[in-house]
């Protein structure tokens, strides 16, 4: 009898489209990567992933997921008309009112991650990391704070193992301006570090983005005794376990930092990420503004202040905990549900 009564629930269709922006990094794959894995589970996901180079898929196959690849939208909407999907979920680069309009009439719930095009108007809510302060002409349909960061299981595993914040002898600093480093920060902020005479112990992450040639970078650090170099795809997570500082853009990287709980020191690569309202004072960061203005003073100002300070040290890295961003994946799964489900009220949130 009971079999007979018992309804076997639908999965839910929920469709991720992905598309590499150099302004944001790889992180946005990641992200997807992240959330994916957690929802394939229990509902029917699928991929598709703009042809962008084999770096992009790997982020996939890592989590073994396997991305569809399509060229361009015009096919994507014929793929997107065969599977009726219950929920689009957009990510990566800012979207065209144009592409938005062609996926609308085969999905009824359509959510983007921090989209600052004009196709961002049309879907029903934007989820916003990289928010900025409150404006009075903030879009209806955005929902922001620092839960929109989705949090790789690696992230956690590193801020679980830290066993303590003490600072090691010499100091390690560890420099990460991710995301392309446009104007060669890196650059500027090692020269400036080697001005500073105190023992330290410096690392400069160089990622798969970095656009600019090594070779200077090199020449500098053969200048300076216990100064290197690490050249790697993930190279600022091989760094985070022993890192005493970290100094970096002011995109994604700084909710990477204060996952595992580290002193931070923030540049804005470009004026977007001098309008990112995250990695500032309140949330335990030193924000230097705009990096390309930033002077020697400013940044061994920052850095004294950390080095000298236990409890600027201690502040920091509670107001990074206080945050529970390990908690982040659980509440974008609830939320992305909801939206599958048309559980969701854009009113109440």
């Amino acid at each position: 009898m009971q079999n007979e009564l018992s309804v076997p629930s639908l999965k839910k269709k929920i469709v991720f489209i992905v598309e590499h922006s150099t302004v944001k990094g790889f992180y946005p794959l990641e992200r997807v990567a992240t959330v994916a894995k957690l929802l394939k589970d229990e509902e029917s996901v699928y991929i598709f992933l703009k042809q962008d180079g084999q770096e992009a898929i790997e982020i996939f196959t890592d989590e073994q997921l396997s991305p569809i690849l399509f060229d361009n939208y015009t096919e994507l909407k014929t793929q997107i008309r065969s599977l009726e999907p219950d929920l689009i979920v957009q990510e990566g680069k800012d979207s065209l009112v144009e592409q938005i309009e062609q996926l609308r009439p085969f999905c009824k719930t359509i959510v983007h991650f921090d989209d600052f095009g004009e196709g961002a108007l049309l879907a029903d809510c934007n989820i916003v990391a990289l928010f900025e302060e409150v404006r009075e002409n903030t879009a209806q349909n955005i929902l922001s704070g620092s839960f929109a960061f989705a949090v790789k299981e690696s992230l956690k595993t590193i801020a679980n193992e830290r066993v303590s914040n003490e600072l090691s002898s010499p100091p390690h600093i560890v420099v990460a301006y991710e995301d392309g480093d446009e104007n060669n920060l890196t650059y500027r902020t090692l020269r400036h570090l080697t001005q500073l005479q105190i023992p330290l112990r410096v690392t400069v992450a160089i990622d798969r983005e970095y656009k600019h040639s090594v070779e200077d970078l090199q020449m500098m650090v053969l200048s300076r005794r216990n100064t290197r170099i690490l050249k790697d795809d993930h190279a600022l997570e091989k760094l985070l376990p022993e890192a005493d500082i970290v100094i970096c853009n002011a995109n994604y990287t700084p909710y990477k930092v204060a996952t595992v709980g580290i002193p931070c020191i923030t540049a804005a690569q470009n004026e977007r990420e001098l309008n990112n309202a995250f990695p500032r004072e309140h949330n335990g960061f030193i924000h230097l503004g705009l990096g390309r203005k930033m002077k020697q003073s400013n940044i061994q100002n920052a850095v004294m202040e950390m080095l000298l300070h236990e409890a600027r040290r201690e502040r920091a890295v509670r107001k990074q905990f206080e945050l529970e961003l390990q908690d982040n994946n659980d509440v974008i799964k609830s939320l992305l549900l909801d939206f599958a489900y048309e559980r969701h009220n854009m009113v109440s949130l």
